[in-house]
């Protein structure tokens, strides 16, 4: 790696929109029923789950809500450390496979936010 031009391995959402129609419930929850608190220039996947963390930990909720995340959101957010971790590593592999378990852990919530 030189000293100037640096080489990243790095993962972003490549459009917000995929994010509202993927998981449509959780997005209205992060999004639209709430402001999160910290500025985004990108609603995407990452900001997603850090938003929704935010919303569990320190967010006045519906109770049904609140349980929907408690159940799931934790793996979720491991995930995300992972991938992040993985990506530091230059390990693309592993951080792909994290991806997968983002992705699969937001459906989950999605599906248990919708039905509580």
């Amino acid at each position: 790696m030189g000293k100037v031009l640096q080489v990243r391995v790095y993962a972003y959402t490549y459009a917000e929109d995929d994010v509202r129609k993927a998981w449509p419930l959780l997005w209205k929850l992060a999004f639209e029923d709430n402001t999160p608190g910290f500025p985004h220039e990108m609603k995407g996947v990452i900001e997603l789950v850090r938003a929704l963390d935010d919303l569990y930990q320190f967010g006045d909720i519906p109770d049904a809500a609140r349980q929907a995340l408690a159940d799931g959101l934790p793996r979720v957010v491991k995930a995300v450390q992972e991938m992040q971790s993985r990506l530091a590593d230059w390990d693309p592999q592993a951080a792909n496979q994290a991806t997968d378990r983002i992705e699969d852990g937001l459906g989950e919530l999605e599906k248990r936010i919708a039905n509580p």
